[in-house]
């Protein structure tokens, strides 16, 4: 189930000790240790996808620093490919360029600690069929459609994105749980005469 809340992370073991490292996105909120299922990619690579330029603010074919990487739980198929552009930052927070990092929650950590944080996010998600490559990494057929959920980081140093992180998950794999909130005009008990006229039943009766 994915729900909105972003938690810290305490999937990760360091020393034989479990810590708290980076954040728990809404993706999957189980404390199971996820595996790479292949190596990182990461390296400069143009930007596009003319929706992801638009998100960080940059000009489609622009170059910047990439992540990608397919996770999941181990001995399972892998879960999600998870895609990272950082269009700025990389310069200022070295840690984006390691492959698996410097540490349990480097990345966000670094850039939070670097007098961007505390990070805001803003997801949008949507439903389409996968691409060729999707299909192959998440060992899924070509006809099951995919969540595609594109997670904007905003800095609290001056509200520009600093990264862009678009995750892929098979369509089967995720129930999204939203709890609804009751505006003041929807309050309960209502009032006896509202602009929809008289209660069908009105109270005491």
């Amino acid at each position: 189930m994915r729900t909105s809340t972003v938690r810290r992370n305490s999937r990760h073991v360091r020393d034989g000790q479990q810590v708290a490292a980076g954040y728990s996105f809404p993706a999957a909120m189980g404390n199971e240790l996820w595996v790479h299922h292949i190596s990182p990619e990461i390296g400069k690579a143009p930007i596009n996808d003319p929706r992801l330029a638009h998100m960080l603010n940059v000009q489609v074919g622009s170059t910047a620093m990439r992540r990608l990487r397919v996770t999941g739980p181990e001995g399972e198929p892998a879960f999600q490919i998870s895609t990272s552009i950082h269009p700025r930052i990389s310069q200022e927070v070295p840690e984006v360029d390691e492959p698996f990092g410097t540490g349990p929650g480097a990345w966000i950590d670094a850039i939070e600690a670097k007098g961007h944080g505390p990070l805001e996010w803003l997801e949008r998600r949507r439903v389409r069929m996968p691409t060729q490559d999707e299909t192959k990494l998440l060992l899924i057929p070509a006809d099951l459609p995919v969540w595609e959920i594109v997670r904007t980081s905003y800095s609290a140093k001056d509200e520009n994105a600093v990264d862009v992180t678009q995750v892929i998950i098979p369509g089967d794999r995720m129930e999204e749980v939203s709890r609804l909130r009751r505006d003041e005009s929807a309050q309960w008990p209502h009032a006896t005469i509202s602009p929809d006229g008289p209660p069908v039943a009105p109270r005491g009766e």
